[in-house]
């Protein structure tokens, strides 16, 4: 099986890049510095992963989708359908990118909004993302924080004792929500999840592979709040 897997540094094709590299598959990294794909790759979004086998090319995308396959496959990180936290494995692996990372998305959104508004009437789209911050986005993340917060304090992982692609999929919205959510160190247990995830070898080969820049995104992050 040959992969070649297109990265956009920065965003949560890092996440599939930490997966290969824990699963220790083989593969050919194509990194994109920014949102633009060249001739040779296929347009659409990242990350993107390109499969070869038997000689049949198949294009996978969807993060959860492309780590449910990798590891079903490879049978690894993954619970048994009789472990005892297998429903919080299934959750957790859809609560990701189904939940939790809709909300900081619309926080970059708005933000996003009031970067494009001219300067005159700028203090309009503040305004706007203000308000629907304080009364929307930030009650709702601090109410899956509160979840992850107290699951966290009773589990190693989000899968009981066992690490699992639950984990890599939570990595991205939670360490963006560590810069984006204001009051995010009043959960110390998730900041030491963070500093547990950070510790594993196949993540920091990952970030140095992916061309990580912690500062840069910060900096992306810090503007939502």
């Amino acid at each position: 099986m040959e992969l070649k897997l297109h990265h956009l540094i920065n965003s949560r094709s890092q996440r599939i890049l930490w997966l290969l590299e824990e699963l220790q598959l083989d593969y050919e990294l194509i990194i994109h510095p920014q949102k633009v794909l060249n001739a040779d790759a296929p347009p659409h979004k990242f990350p993107t992963l390109l499969l070869q086998q038997s000689g049949h090319e198949q294009t996978l995308t969807e993060s959860s989708a492309i780590a449910a396959y990798l590891c079903q496959q490879k049978q690894a990180l993954i619970l048994n359908s009789s472990a005892h936290h297998y429903w919080d494995f299934c959750f957790y692996t859809h609560f990701s990118d189904g939940s939790f990372m809709p909300n900081l998305a619309l926080k970059q959104v708005f933000s996003q909004i009031v970067c494009q508004t001219p300067w005159p009437v700028r203090f309009i789209s503040l305004a706007v993302k203000a308000t629907f911050n304080k009364s929307y986005l930030n009650p709702e993340i601090k109410t899956q924080l509160a979840l992850l917060n107290d699951h966290l304090t009773k589990n190693t992982w989000l899968a009981g004792d066992q690490f699992s692609y639950a984990d890599i999929l939570l990595w991205f919205p939670l360490h963006a929500c560590m810069h984006a959510y204001p009051d995010f160190q009043a959960y110390n247990t998730l900041e030491c999840y963070l500093r547990q995830i950070k510790s594993r070898p196949a993540f920091q080969a990952a970030l140095l592979k992916g061309q990580w820049s912690a500062d840069e995104f910060q900096r992306y992050w810090e503007m939502t709040q």
